[in-house]
């Protein structure tokens, strides 16, 4: 290795400017500045090895990477990348302090993109447009040495800041003698991504367990595609599930004109009929589309193009069914998607923000004591307990929802409720208790609320939140 150190050569690459300095004078520069004489004068390499995909490196490896990197000296108030710009570098700031701006944080979208721009910091606030702070050793723009993509936020100095950059095509380079550290980097990337969408509440995640969000650590891969790349065509063999990371796509479907009838041909007066294409919407970060064809085993629904740079994370179709096969909310929320507007109160009810939405609309209408009926019932069938706490459980929604004049009483029959106390004082309670009278109050929310609520800008509002884009019928 010390070999290939002394066989590297420094030209430059375009017209470029250079300040030399001699020993003498750079300690005159540090005594005026001492607060920049601690990173002139310590290793570069420190830094270099605290980041989490270089921690593995050998040590003549990291000094390798250290006389690659160049120092970039800023006053303070000055902008080191604005949003959007191209992004080719990844900085480490060795003195001073900076801040991460955005215009406006909307949503687990903008997070999870603004996420990727810095690795090492979680303290971020939406209330405010400064997101972030950095200080001495914090680091970001790592994402833009692995993947196509343009800057997610701005980053401003606060004071005199010295940091060290690594640009793209040298660290590719650096790879080049190093192949085994882009692989870890990616693993480091896709834990993080992952892990961002977990803890952004992204819904279609919520109930897997801990083994299965490894399980989609581990199978995932990260793509990047330039803007007007197609992922997939209507009518492809589909294998794979995406989840938008950064960008967006379009859906297209095509809309095929039929001929009015067989003898409807119109080639010979020169007119022939073509097929129109049909958007059906923009997806963005932390959305997610192609599992349909995994779910049914049918071809691609639609086509999917890139409408910017972007980043996806796909898994293959065996670790989706392991994945997702089990857990509830996704299930409801697959349910949904296919259904649309067709979906019934249950596929509703099933999804936990689903839940929420339409609760949220039954108190409106004074009639809550419904939803909260159907979940308390639910979540007793489902439990394991012993009999004295079933028996606990029982009356306890017996006295909430069941017995006359109860506080939050649902509107059940004399013959239904009394049945229900008759089996209260039973030697063994079923969990089965209460499935007739929870049969009634599903029939009178799906006869009574569920058409209304169809009608709702709730119910348009809670399928756009899942990124399911409705057809117009």
């Amino acid at each position: 290795m010390e070999t290939f150190v002394e066989q590297v050569e420094t030209c430059a690459t375009e017209n470029s400017s250079l300040l030399g300095s001699d020993t003498t004078a750079l300690n005159t520069f540090l005594t005026k500045y001492p607060e920049l004489s601690v990173p002139f004068n310590a290793n570069v390499s420190s830094y270099l090895e605290k980041i989490p995909f270089l921690q593995d490196l050998k040590a003549s490896k990291l000094s390798v990477l250290a006389t690659m990197c160049q120092y970039e000296a800023m006053d303070s108030d000055c902008t080191v990348f604005e949003e959007n710009a191209v992004a080719n570098k990844f900085y480490i700031l060795l003195s001073g302090k900076a801040t991460v701006l955005a215009p406006q944080w909307v949503g687990s979208s903008s997070l999870l993109q603004q996420s990727l721009e810095w690795g090492n910091y979680d303290d971020r606030s939406s209330s405010s447009i400064i997101v972030a702070g950095l200080k001495s050793g914090d680091y970001f723009g790592e994402t833009s040495l692995f993947v196509n993509t343009n800057r997610t936020c701005t980053i401003r100095t606060t004071e005199k800041c010295l940091f060290i950059s690594v640009g793209k095509k040298t660290f590719e380079n650096f790879c080049a003698v190093c192949p085994q550290l882009k692989e870890k980097m990616r693993e480091v990337m896709k834990q993080r991504m992952v892990s961002k969408l977990s803890s952004l509440g992204i819904p279609f995640l919520d109930g897997i367990p801990p083994s299965s969000m490894q399980l989609l650590t581990d199978q995932v891969e990260v793509q990047d595609y330039n803007e007007g790349e197609i992922i997939f065509s209507e009518g492809d063999v589909g294998n794979r599930f995406y989840i938008v990371v950064h960008g967006g796509v379009k859906v297209e479907k095509v809309e095929r004109n039929e001929p009015l009838s067989v003898h409807d041909n119109l080639d010979h007066i020169g007119i022939t009929r073509t097929d129109s294409t049909r958007n059906l919407g923009i997806l963005k970060a932390g959305n997610y589309f192609g599992e349909m064809a995994l779910v049914s085993d049918t071809p691609r629904s639609a086509t999917v193009t890139s409408v910017d740079k972007t980043i996806l994370l796909s898994v293959d179709k065996d670790s989706f069914r392991t994945i997702f096969a089990n857990n509830p909310n996704s299930f409801s929320e697959f349910t949904l998607r296919l259904l649309q507007g067709s979906s019934e109160l249950k596929h509703l009810l099933g999804h936990s923000l689903g839940m929420q939405t339409f609760r949220s609309f039954m108190k409106q209408n004074f009639a809550e004591e419904n939803v909260d009926f159907w979940n308390s019932v639910n979540e007793f069938k489902n439990s394991k307990h012993d009999q004295e706490e079933t028996r606990n459980r029982a009356n306890n929604i017996f006295d909430t929802f069941c017995k006359e004049g109860a506080k939050s009483q649902v509107n059940l029959s004399y013959d239904m409720r009394s049945n229900i106390e008759k089996s209260l004082s039973e030697p063994s309670i079923h969990h089965n208790i209460f499935d007739e009278s929870l049969n009634e109050i599903y029939k009178l929310m799906v006869r009574d609320n569920y058409a209304r609520f169809k009608q709702t800008s709730e119910f348009v509002d809670f399928f756009k939140y899942l990124g399911i884009l409705l057809e117009k019928e």
